[in-house]
């Protein structure tokens, strides 16, 4: 009898552990069951299902920019003292042996006395260009092509020192004191100037050039005129010359942008030679003033906006 009483004790209190054993795991079950069904319908909103593979979420991807740029400078031009020459022809007395003493129209001649011109001066001036470019890319090379101004500049020389000689009439042949007849003009210049550059790659968005050009300079000589005489106010003709340019460059861009890059660089060009005209403004044909050798160190501030390129969009995270 007791051990009959034992065994329904153990009975009553095993019993209820079996059944909350029973009810934990259907709860697991059906929270499962729950979740996945849940999971699902998510999945079935977004257009896809639980067993999809993982999209990354899209990010903003900007333009890239084109090969091709437009470029704006301005600059200021520090000329070098050019080469000028200007023939200069002095009267002398011949006498031609008649011992009167009194000079006469073929007793007179002229003497060859040099071109020289001497203490040359080219006023520095402001400088302007624009134009359109393309690079090649991972190649670091790209190529331009220039359209610049460079601005009226004052020049000044002294030809060899001239002496009109005798004159008709005067007695013994008696010549004048030599004059000092300083010249001036003015000059004006226009280039137009394919360039090559080599950039050397970008260094925290410094970008180091280095580049040459050949091209064309169209220069406007003004009216040349001398001071020295109140006596000779003609003024010879000014003229326009065509001339061979070349030039040479070093400098740094900074990246603004995708699209914008600063310049910074410097530049000698040499930009050939100019004549003026013979005739002046008596009606009087003179030789003409040469100058040559027309340079300039210049230093250069400018802009290149880069155009073209893919359209902006998105893309994912990698």
């Amino acid at each position: 009898m007791q051990a009959s009483g034992w065994a329904d004790r153990r009975y009553e209190r095993v019993e209820p552990m079996k059944t909350l054993l029973k009810a934990g795991m259907a709860s697991s079950v059906l929270a499962l069951a729950l979740t996945v069904t849940a999971s699902d319908a998510f999945a079935a909103d977004l257009g896809g299902s639980i067993k999809d593979p993982y999209v990354a979420a899209p990010s903003y991807a900007a333009p890239a920019a084109g090969p091709c740029y437009f470029r704006g400078d301005v600059g200021y031009s520090i000329s070098q003292d050019p080469s000028v020459k200007w023939p200069v022809n002095n009267g002398v007395w011949t006498d031609n042996g008649s011992g009167d003493g009194v000079v006469t129209d073929d007793e007179l001649s002229t003497v060859f006395v040099g071109d020289s011109v001497s203490n040359v001066s080219l006023e520095n001036t402001w400088l302007a260009e624009g134009g359109i470019g393309c690079g090649s890319g991972s190649r670091g090379f790209r190529s331009e092509i220039m359209l610049g101004y460079r601005g009226d500049r004052k020049l000044d020389g002294e030809p060899n020192i001239y002496n009109p000689g005798p004159q008709p009439g005067d007695p013994d042949g008696t010549i004048p004191d030599p004059i000092d007849d300083p010249l001036h003009t003015s000059i004006q210049s226009y280039t137009l100037m394919l360039n090559v550059y080599h950039d050397f790659g970008n260094f925290n968005r410094f970008v180091p050039y280095v580049g040459a050009g050949i091209g064309m300079a169209v220069h406007d000589v003004d009216e040349v005129y001398f001071t020295g005489n109140p006596a000779l106010t003609n003024r010879i003709e000014g003229n326009r010359d065509v001339s061979f340019a070349w030039s040479v460059m070093a400098g740094v861009g900074y990246q603004i942008s995708d699209r914008a890059i600063l310049d910074v660089g410097y530049r000698y060009i040499d930009m050939g030679s100019v004549t003026s005209g013979r005739v002046d403004s008596a009606g009087f044909v003179n030789p003409a003033v040469q100058i040559d050798d027309i340079a300039a160190h210049e230093i250069k501030v400018g802009l290149r906006y880069h155009f073209g390129g893919s359209d902006a969009g998105y893309a994912p995270f990698k």
